[in-house]
């Protein structure tokens, strides 16, 4: 089977100005090589979702896939969205493919974000056993067929009399999930957690973040305190770099823009904080800013805390 190794994917990383901790990369690329489906973890704007596709990507160009499926999981997803179910049409019900079927037939990977909005054994249905290495067959039929759909894992002989679906050997799963969300993964049954490899995505050294600062409005720089507070990652801040160059384009106060940018980009990271750490954050943003930004940096976190702010 062909392959593809962790110093190409760092190569693309970085050409796209992605910085991943030590290791991370090297961690994927076994686990996917292993043949194990992946769950990328970790704190917001670490860029796992990028991973993903960069992956799934560079997978295309060794021909492991296709290309690959995205999609964002949902607490609707049920087993008409992943697998398929009975559509009607002018020829009367056939069977549409879900998500994971349709991924599967085109050869493409599938990438799942925000896994963690999903009821996970509800979502994957059947393809919970085909993951865990056993066929499984199907109530359904495709158009001119008399046959039931089967799932067949690679290796396996197709049921008796079922129209068969197989997975190739290299198709993958690359799914997200966020740090603060981690615990829902107790809620997956233990069968198909172990077809996973969890990858935890951290953010970079304290260098790293000055090194993509370098040359950006000194407002982003002004907030990377904050990551005392809540382990930000570096997208956030390349977010708010983007934002905080336009802005400054119209002629506003610095004390503005670091208001702007920090109600845009930074305090929705800080929902189901106390008021000791409001008032921290309150004073680690407010030492930049002029009095009227003061005065509405202390509402915002107020409101946030659901309480007037004492700082």
């Amino acid at each position: 089977m062909p392959t593809f190794c962790a110093a190409e994917l760092t190569r693309l990383a970085e050409s796209q100005g992605m910085i991943f901790p030590d290791h991370v990369i090297e961690q994927l690329v076994s686990a996917l090589e292993s043949g194990k489906h992946v769950i990328l973890t970790g704190p917001p704007g670490t860029g796992k979702t990028t991973l993903a596709y960069m992956s799934a990507e560079l997978a295309r160009h060794s021909m492991l896939c296709t290309g690959y499926q995205p999609t964002t999981a949902t607490s609707e997803w049920t087993t008409f969205e992943t697998i398929g179910g009975l559509q009607p049409t002018p020829e009367g019900l056939i069977f549409r493919p879900g998500l994971f079927v349709e991924a599967i037939e085109s050869g493409k990977w599938l990438v799942i974000d925000e896994l963690n909005r999903s009821n996970f054994d509800r979502a994957f249905g059947q393809l919970f056993t085909v993951l865990s290495g056993s066929s499984v067959v199907l109530p359904f039929r495709r158009s001119g067929q008399v046959r039931p759909v089967s799932l067949v894992p690679h290796g396996l002989p197709a049921p008796d009399g079922t129209d068969p679906i197989r997975l190739p050997a290299s198709w993958r799963i690359i799914a997200t999930i966020n740090a603060m969300d981690k615990h829902l993964l107790f809620d997956m049954s233990y069968a198909l957690m172990r077809r996973f490899a969890f990858i935890e995505v951290g953010t970079p050294p304290e260098a790293a973040y000055e090194r993509l600062l370098e040359n950006q409005n000194p407002v982003v720089k002004d907030l990377l305190p904050l990551r005392g507070l809540c382990n930000l990652g570096p997208a956030i801040y390349m977010d708010a770099a983007r934002y905080a160059k336009r802005r400054s384009n119209d002629g506003i106060s610095q004390s503005r823009l670091l208001y702007e940018t920090f109600y845009a980009f930074f305090l929705p990271q800080f929902e189901g904080l106390d008021e000791r750490q409001g008032t921290r954050l309150y004073r680690l943003v407010a030492t930049h800013m002029e009095p009227a930004e003061q005065v509405e940096l202390r509402r915002v976190i107020g409101e946030l805390l659901g309480e007037e702010l004492v700082a």
